[in-house]
């Protein structure tokens, strides 16, 4: 009997539902599910990272841009290999020819901090 109990009030609980008990005629409330949220318990959102990166097919040239806010790094992989690993400074510009490492299959990764900002796949003939 214990176990349906304890069964029946989480079942309760997990569905929002408030259960009140009388109380002399008046209703109290023993569980309310919509509790206030604290400033600290709210998820703050990060500010947007405003990398700049384009790509030209036609002559393989690659250029980043990273805000003068915060730097970044760049990973580029030919047919599954690393060929580039770079750590650019707040503000700073690389270029890369992509030509230049080979004819393959490219994967560009551009992150700053921990978040990937941009992901690209490209072919170089």
């Amino acid at each position: 009997m214990g176990k349906k109990k304890f069964l029946a009030i989480g079942i309760l609980m997990l569905t929002g539902v408030a259960v009140e008990a009388q109380n002399g005629g008046e209703a109290v409330a023993i569980w309310n599910p919509t509790l206030p949220i604290r400033n600290s318990q709210a998820h703050k959102v990060q500010n947007a990272i405003r990398t700049t990166t384009s790509y030209n097919s036609a002559s393989t040239a690659l250029t980043v841009k990273f805000p003068a806010t915060g730097g970044g790094k760049v990973e580029i992989y030919r047919n599954g290999a690393k060929v580039v690993s770079a750590n650019a400074a707040a503000g700073a510009t690389l270029c890369y020819t992509l030509r230049n490492y080979g004819r393959g299959n490219y994967t560009v990764i551009v992150s700053s901090r921990n978040t990937v900002v941009y992901c690209r796949s490209m072919n170089v003939k």
